[in-house]
């Protein structure tokens, strides 16, 4: 599909782990949305450790489509270091994370594909995590608050999917190879003071019990990641300028 301008060519990582039921509705929901909606695309799909047949659903996808690229873990390294991992491999100037459990609506992912381009990051919200269980909706909005009184940013959201700028995101040490690698990048990348766009995206049902994202490990790796950019300089200190654009590289080896 021709673009208006903007720079519509993105990087989509894929992460699962012991997903066999849902990444293939997953990738095949992504897929034909990419194909319309932007420019061009590279699909990097994560089988962070998977025991079932996970790996061999998403080489079987890889097979079909020559802008897939699958890469095995033998053992789980965590949500993000599989996204830090793919940051370097990127070879587009925008790099997205769509959750390999179909947690997201395809409307939602179109929306997000669709608003690719129109500011330096674009950052997608959950219109609907009431439909979800009452101590989950909770806990989220609960963070989202903390953060936007902590940083000051006042999102709607903070652990949606998220198109980042390889260029910004590639200068940013992030230690955090589970969830709070998110919040990480997001809070560094506004405090670089590049700009955002929100945009609504809404959440598939969820199957009780199904969540992974809610374990206490998840709570305490969050507080710490807060806890490090706090103590942190702010990273708005820093010379933006001096930071090198490297966009037009190619993946790394």
């Amino acid at each position: 599909m021709p673009s208006n301008g903007a720079d519509k060519r993105l990087t989509i990582v894929i992460p699962a782990v012991n997903e066999q039921e849902k990444v293939a509705e997953t990738i095949e929901g992504v897929l034909p949305l990419a194909r319309d909606l932007l420019d061009d695309f590279e699909i990097i799909l994560i089988d962070d450790g998977s025991t079932d047949n996970t790996g061999a659903i998403m080489d079987r996808f890889a097979a079909e489509e020559p802008r897939i690229l699958v890469v095995h873990h033998a053992q789980r390294q965590g949500v993000g270091a599989g996204f830090k991992s793919a940051l370097q491999r990127a070879k587009f100037g925008a790099i997205t994370l769509i959750p390999g459990d179909h947690a997201f609506q395809n409307k939602g992912i179109a929306r997000m594909f669709k608003a690719a381009g129109a500011a330096d990051i674009v950052i997608t919200y959950r219109d609907n995590q009431s439909d979800r269980s009452l101590n989950r909706s909770f806990q989220s909005h609960s963070l989202g608050f903390v953060l936007n009184c902590i940083f000051g940013f006042w999102l709607f959201d903070y652990h949606s999917m998220i198109i980042y700028p390889v260029k910004w995101s590639r200068q940013i040490a992030v230690k955090a190879d589970g969830y709070g690698y998110q919040i990480s990048f997001l809070i560094s990348l506004l405090q670089l003071g590049l700009s955002h766009v929100q945009v609504p995206v809404s959440l598939n049902a969820e199957l009780k019990g199904s969540s992974r994202a809610l374990r206490l490990r998840t709570y305490l790796e969050l507080g710490m990641t807060i806890l490090s950019l706090l103590r942190r300089a702010p990273i708005c200190h820093n010379d933006a300028s001096q930071i090198t654009a490297q966009t037009e590289r190619g993946p790394h080896p």
